[in-house]
């Protein structure tokens, strides 16, 4: 799924940058927005600790200000993208986790993070609303503020503060292998619980803003577990070591899309504030992952909403009867 800066995917959503028109921002304002003040963070990990070769080294890095969208994108609010433009419906190459039909997503699930989208779906989504996909680095400070922290609620691990594998478990889970992932997911543990409480059997997601315990600093929920989500960037693993330190870009180039935040099948590992993760950009389905940390490199969501505070400042200055 996704958010927007002013950005959602298979198990994906998204967050969204919102544009420079006027008559999108006082819209974006009122729908449940937050600012993340212009200035220095630590992203991502130290030398030494546990954190993976692709997080590291661990930069002081200037980010402007920004809107973001305090939730993720939900299958409600991407239904009236599709009524309204035609696009496609989110769908799955496997129809027990295919959670729209007819062009609509199935009942009961208006509030949950919309799933199965593609990172270009996620994209033509923000353009019809007037918004982006943040950057990793907006979306890595948006989840853990200035202080560096391991997760968007503090440094100490705890379950009941987001969806993920550990949550569904009563107890938290890592996985060493793909063959550890599989025997709970698929064959264990896991596939039972899924089958006993996830959606069609199979999914189990939960409605936006579930962990309100878990949010990050500035009060956005969902940015570890749930769905996992698409931000602008293309994943390059050694982009750390040369990336420029005041709003870096990302890459100029790439095979594959960045996501970040983990989903609720992850392990604890996979819901740190510095982890990366990735996915070729057309998916919009699950797979399963070679490696313990990426069980579920294409289960992504479209990921919330960043708007510049500068083009704010201005745009409120030159068009105050929007408020």
């Amino acid at each position: 799924m996704f958010r927007l800066v002013t950005l959602l995917f298979g198990f994906t959503s998204f967050f969204l940058t919102i544009s420079y028109r006027p008559y999108v921002l006082a819209a974006a304002i009122a729908d449940d927005m937050v600012i993340v003040p212009a200035g220095e963070f630590l992203m991502g990990s130290p030398a030494g600790s546990d954190g993976f070769d692709d997080e590291q080294p661990q930069r002081r890095v200037f980010v402007g200000a920004f809107w973001i969208d305090r939730l993720e994108v939900t299958n409600a609010a991407y239904h009236r993208f599709v009524q309204a433009t035609g696009h496609r419906a989110p769908g799955n190459a496997n129809p027990a986790v295919t959670l729209w039909e007819q062009n609509a997503p199935i009942a009961g699930i208006d509030q949950h993070p919309v799933v199965n989208v593609s990172w270009e779906d996620a994209s033509a989504y923000c353009r019809w609303i007037g918004k982006r996909l943040p950057t990793e680095a907006e979306w890595e400070k948006a989840a853990r503020g200035t202080d560096g922290r391991r997760y968007p609620w503090g440094n100490e691990w705890d379950l009941m503060k987001a969806n993920s594998a550990s949550y569904w478990a009563g107890r938290t889970v890592e996985f060493a292998s793909g063959a550890e992932w599989e025997a709970f997911w698929v064959k264990g543990e896991g596939a039972r619980i899924s089958k006993e409480k996830g959606i069609k059997g199979q999914v189990l997601t939960l409605p936006v803003g579930s962990f309100p315990a878990g949010a990050s600093p500035y009060g956005l929920l969902d940015m570890a577990g749930n769905v996992a989500e698409w931000v602008q960037d293309w994943f390059d693993p050694n982009y750390y070591k040369s990336a420029q330190l005041s709003d870096p870009p990302g890459s100029d180039k790439g095979a594959v899309k960045a996501m970040r935040g983990g989903s609720w099948l992850k392990p604890a590992m996979s819901l740190r504030t510095s982890d990366r993760d990735w996915a070729r950009w057309t998916a919009a389905r699950a797979a399963r992952g070679s490696d313990a940390r990426r069980m579920l490199s294409e289960a992504v969501s479209l990921l919330s909403a960043v708007l510049e505070a500068e083009d704010l400042l201005h745009t409120l200055e030159s068009h105050a009867f929007l408020l």
